[in-house]
């Protein structure tokens, strides 16, 4: 008679770890069992390893360090999904730390890691200039190093690390304390008639700080950089520049430069000082019908005027998506904005809060809405009615997600608790006699109280 095979795992044993008996692991110990908990598993087989700081923190009151490199290294190479995304965002991570995950995980194709981001972590110009050293060895394709202080050499080393990578296609810098001589040597290393790099398609150069925090920087000669990099630049198709400090008659260069680009469809001049005048350079250029799609000119002090005066241009454009929150417009502004969405290429994603938008405007936005020329969310503002009076309440646009994920916002606002496995313990079901002597009892009785 043939004997039954019996199953060789300890199933005890195991059932003990799920359980929490013996005692559950220590609050500050983060090895492969905390990892599987922060990986986004995807149907291709495919996974991302998200370790956001305050996320971590929430759950085990710290943050990811330097002595938890090896254990995350190892449990990448091992994990039996393809991490592609690792997010050590918001985190202690130095100098050291990042070494070693260069020389274990991010070189050689010794993982399947193409998208980077380690943006507010403690990584200085060594850092950059290890990018530098090995920036051939990389498979990267999105690199973030956004709030990490580079100090006055980074900008070069990182210029480096793109005139000999070939890989990476995203990159943010922005934030990183670099000056205007840093970024002459980026910009150069991403003209095509200096060999230099021909696959980055996103950058972000936000909040370029002088070389001397004392002093101001001319912002002219960033607006010449940008307008330098825009005619010799062929692959670039997003440009961030945010809190620049950009006024209405640097717009003149970036207008120059934006006429000699033919890729470029995504432009965030967010939070700068452009105001009316660069508005109206703005339309002027629109005017052109170019391949701009996507226009962010929020918190930039824009009137009515600026406002009119952009819209003289909108009509012509491709423009799907413009952001033009937090200025100075009024009714008169908004109405003549609302009144151009309808034309050939219809916006589609349109941000209006914080300006003073009063009764008319919210009627023609429910208009609007009613007729279908504007989707609820894809604008970020919602009408509501108050003893007949129209007035206008922030609604989070669900197609930006930018912000939301460019700082990390939790999606519940806190921290969701980890649940342990428990066994489900079914309590015994009490036997009654239903007889005559029952009888009065159960008049009285319920399901929850017999």
């Amino acid at each position: 008679m043939k004997k039954r095979r019996r199953c060789i795992c300890k199933t005890i044993k195991i059932l003990r770890q799920i359980t929490g008996k013996p005692k559950p692991l220590e609050r500050h110990e983060i090895n492969t069992i905390r990892f599987e908990l922060f990986t986004e598993r995807n149907s291709d087989r495919t996974a991302f390893l998200v370790l956001r700081g305050k996320d971590v923190y929430e759950r085990y009151k710290r943050r990811i360090t330097d002595e938890d490199i090896p254990a995350l290294c190892r449990h990448v190479k091992t994990s039996p999904r393809l991490i592609v995304k690792l997010d050590l965002s918001y985190n202690n991570i130095t100098d050291a730390g990042f070494f070693k995950l260069i020389k274990r995980l991010l070189i050689k194709g010794r993982s399947s890691v193409v998208n980077l981001n380690i943006m507010n972590n403690q990584l200085t110009e060594t850092s950059v200039f290890n990018l530098a050293k090995y920036a051939t060895l990389f498979r990267l394709k999105c690199l973030r190093l956004n709030g990490n202080d580079f100090g006055v050499r980074g900008g070069e080393y990182f210029a480096d690390f793109l005139k000999n990578n070939v890989s990476v296609e995203c990159c943010d810098v922005g934030e990183t304390n670099i000056t205007l001589t840093s970024l002459a040597h980026i910009i150069t290393a991403l003209r095509k008639d200096y060999d230099g790099n021909e696959t980055v398609k996103v950058i972000d150069l936000s909040r370029i700080v002088p070389l001397f925090n004392r002093y101001s920087y001319e912002t002219k000669w960033l607006a010449y950089h940008i307008e330098y990099l825009l005619e010799g630049n062929s692959t670039l198709t997003e440009l961030h520049l945010q809190k620049n400090q950009v006024i209405g008659h640097d717009m003149e260069y970036f207008v120059r430069g934006l006429r000699r680009n033919n890729t470029l469809i995504y432009l965030d001049l967010g939070y700068n000082k452009i105001g009316d005048y660069g508005a109206e350079l703005l339309g002027q250029y629109l005017k052109e019908n170019p391949q701009l799609s996507s226009l962010i000119i929020a918190g930039n002090g824009i009137n009515d005027t600026g406002a009119i005066a952009l819209t003289s241009g909108l009509p012509y454009s491709k423009i799907r998506a413009l952001d033009v929150a937090n200025n100075r417009l009024t009714d008169g502004g908004i109405i003549n904005l609302l009144h151009t969405i309808k034309k050939t290429f219809y916006l589609r994603f349109l941000n209006l809060w914080g300006n003073k938008i009063g009764h008319p405007s919210c009627e023609i936005i429910e208009r609007m809405l009613f007729s279908g020329a504007l989707s609820q969310h894809t604008i970020d503002v919602k009408v509501y009615e108050v003893d007949g009076v129209l007035h206008a309440a922030y609604y989070p646009n669900p197609s930006d997600r930018n912000k939301h994920l460019y700082y990390n916002e939790l999606e519940f606002g806190y921290a969701l608790p980890i649940f342990h496995i428990k066994r489900n313990v079914l309590p015994e079901k009490k036997t009654v006699t239903v007889d005559g002597k029952q009888r009065d009892r159960l008049d009285r009785a319920n399901r929850n109280t017999f």
